[in-house]
């Protein structure tokens, strides 16, 4: 046997004595062994501590004629004092969590924070600073900024348990702001100020559960003053123009106007809201004055309060039954009206032949109309105002509506 052959055996046998200790050395050093070992011990523990049942009277505290178990004391004493640590963990800054600028902050799902008051910040999910304000009662609670999680503002202003209520700002995703003014559950409620995305003024005035209502000012992208009046369910009151002089409608729509005129009406197609109006003289007036009796909507969809309807069956749901249903002859302001919307799509039969005198570019005389022409209406009586809706009559839909009063007498 060579020296070659009693070195490897010598090999062998120091590796066979050493597995063993490599092995429990590896065990030992397990953070899963570790682990087990540690919750089996603190589980021991606590189960001969609540082990409460006593075996005699030396386990026992005796005081008077009352006998109370000592290992239940000594958990109680445990208990108390781990929520003690707990405690002082969450109600003292010697445990908190502070920004650079001294901030108390908290995880959105934080236990702490539902005991927290004061100004604190918020993380969210993903660990950037979702809320930066105040707190209380568990809620979001005071004046507050709220973040994206591309540090954007998105709301700055007062809060209630959460939502957004009472003075703020709400901003597009760019930043600039969206609705300027009064909040109430999250919606715009009161007076406020709503911007389009490049910031210019849209619309002045005041707003309920989100939607422009009651009295406001519409601008243009030029923040010209377009229209002031009445709204409802984000849309212009067009009844409240119905008895008005075109003089008095020119103090409230201030948009660009192309007039239609004959000897006794006159057609105004407001461009800026996609309506027109229809006036007639008003024979009795000294000044020749012209009074307004019905407006036209240039949509195929009515809005009935938060409702948006573009079926004629939708209408007799909230309207009931047309007063009239049928064809009729094209009028001058059903005309115009179809011809406007002709130059985005095709309505009822195409556009309606009409000459015309053109006095000026946006002011013309209308000589004769294609009286030929036939399109279907269903009108609803809602109170003093009659809702007529214009189409071709072929299906259960319509391409504009007009509103107008209800003649009396």
């Amino acid at each position: 046997m060579g020296g070659g052959d009693l070195l490897s055996i010598l090999i062998q046998t120091v590796k066979s004595k050493m597995t063993g200790l490599v092995t429990k050395f590896r065990l030992y050093t397990n953070w899963n062994f570790i682990k087990t070992k540690i919750f089996s011990k603190i589980r021991d523990f606590f189960s001969n501590l609540l082990g409460v049942k006593p075996r005699n009277k030396y386990d026992y505290f005796t005081i008077g004629r009352w006998m109370f178990s000592k290992r239940l004391l000594y958990a109680l004493v445990i208990i108390i004092g781990v929520l003690s640590i707990w405690y002082i963990s969450t109600e003292t800054t010697l445990f908190r969590n502070f920004s650079e600028d001294g901030i108390v902050t908290y995880k959105y799902n934080s236990l702490r924070l539902r005991t927290a008051k004061g100004h604190v910040k918020i993380k969210g999910k993903s660990g950037y600073v979702a809320y930066d304000g105040d707190v209380s009662a568990g809620y979001v609670n005071g004046n507050g900024t709220l973040f994206n999680k591309y540090g954007g503002v998105v709301y700055t202003g007062t809060f209630a348990q959460n939502k957004y209520e009472g003075i703020g700002t709400l901003n597009y995703e760019s930043g600039n702001a969206m609705y300027k003014g009064s909040f109430h559950e999250n919606l715009y409620e009161g007076e406020g100020t709503l911007y389009r995305e490049d910031g210019t003024r849209e619309y002045v005035g005041e707003f309920s559960k989100g939607k422009k209502n009651g009295e406001g000012v519409l601008y243009d992208t030029g923040e010209n003053e377009l229209y002031e009046g009445i709204f409802a369910s984000d849309s212009i009151v067009y009844s409240e123009m119905l008895g008005k002089t075109v003089e008095d409608l020119s103090q409230s729509y201030k948009g660009h106007r192309d007039l239609y005129t004959t000897s006794y009406d006159s057609v105004g197609v407001m461009n800026d809201i996609d309506a027109l109006y229809h006036a007639r003289i008003d024979s009795e007036a000294l000044d020749d004055s012209e009074t307004i009796d019905s407006v036209y909507v240039l949509t195929d969809t009515f809005k009935y309060g938060n409702e948006s309807i573009n079926t004629i069956d939708g209408l007799e749901e909230v309207l009931g039954k047309p007063v009239y249903e049928g064809n009729s002859m094209v009028l001058l302001p059903e005309a115009v009206s179809i011809n406007e919307l002709s130059k985005t799509k095709t309505v009822i039969n195409g556009p309606v032949e009409m000459e015309l005198d053109q006095t000026f570019s946006d002011v013309a005389e209308v000589k004769s109309i294609d009286y030929s022409y036939v399109v279907y209406i269903y009108s609803y009586r809602k109170g003093d105002v009659m809702y007529s809706f214009v189409g071709d009559g072929t299906d259960n839909t319509f391409d504009f509506y007009y509103v107008s009063g209800v003649k009396t007498g």
